[in-house]
């Protein structure tokens, strides 16, 4: 279904941004995909109206909705009412799952912006940053069976995590419950669009 009112503000490579392109796809929504095009260049116009200058930012017939899971939530109480990936559920366990997922993902931001603007990454800010990273993977392999179950919201944060880490190379993915969780979700046909390259 073609939604000529929904532009997406993202960056290919944002893992963030891919978890609502996932979740588009899955509900077979089309959106205007808007590249910011760097992530880590200042200028206010590539993010649109986002005060935090970063991606993703969904507008919809004008309104902004800013955060991803805030993005999620706006699509799925505005268009899919059976919530057909739990985007609204209440289980805390999912809930503290995506929380540490969301949490990779932020740390990874830090780790790559601060090597791309010449910090020395193994300063002990940085190297709390890779042990927190390894630890949350750690947690989450297990507690993995929060993943079992139907496609979810919560695949998409863990195809989205894996594949950014995998790009990146930051930290070992030795962790096999995740990675199946992932590779079930990196199987439905509307995944591949959105892979980072």
């Amino acid at each position: 279904m073609t939604d000529p009112a929904l532009q997406l503000i993202h960056t290919p490579r944002s893992h963030f941004a891919r978890k609502v392109r996932l979740l588009l796809d899955g509900l077979g929504i089309e959106a205007e995909l808007i590249d910011a095009v760097n992530a880590a260049d200042p200028d206010p116009a590539r993010f649109g109206p986002n005060p935090l200058l970063k991606v993703p930012t969904l507008i919809d017939h004008g309104r902004p909705v800013f955060e991803s899971d805030h993005i999620a939530m706006h699509l799925v109480r505005t268009r899919d009412p059976d919530d057909r990936f739990d985007v609204l559920t209440a289980d805390v366990d999912v809930l503290n799952a995506r929380a540490v997922l969301n949490g990779v993902m932020a740390l990874e931001v830090e780790l790559i912006l601060g090597a791309r603007s010449g910090l020395d990454t193994a300063q002990p800010r940085f190297a709390k940053m890779r042990e927190a990273i390894e630890r949350s993977l750690a947690w989450l392999e297990s507690n993995a069976s929060v993943f079992e179950g139907p496609v979810s919201y919560l695949g998409f944060h863990v195809l989205s995590m894996r594949d950014h880490v995998a790009l990146y190379d930051l930290v070992p993915l030795d962790y096999p419950r995740l990675q199946a969780c992932a590779d079930g979700i990196a199987r439905l046909p509307f995944t591949e669009s959105s892979k980072p390259v």
